[in-house]
């Protein structure tokens, strides 16, 4: 009698393209400023301060906005939406 493997190699790709999608979801997620900017500091640079300065965006809201965003990035919330 012989013993061998019981999967065959189809069925190992399989198998790790299961375990690589479960690895993957179990990351944290990348806000959206990290994904479109490379960071939430570059988002400001680029685009808020620039706004500010040429009378676009409103430094009020914009210093309020900034803040809120920022404490999402900070506590995680882009990661716990991402995960509903």
């Amino acid at each position: 009698m012989r013993f061998g493997c019981w999967l065959s190699g189809a069925d190992i790709r399989a198998l790790q393209r299961r375990i690589k999608r479960i690895e993957e979801a179990e990351k944290p997620k990348s806000s959206p400023f990290k994904t479109l900017f490379s960071s939430f500091d570059a988002w400001v640079e680029r685009d808020v301060l620039p706004g500010i300065k040429s009378g676009a965006l409103d430094r009020r809201d914009m210093v309020a906005v900034v803040a809120a965003l920022r404490s999402w990035e900070a506590d995680g919330t882009w990661e716990q939406a991402h995960a509903h």
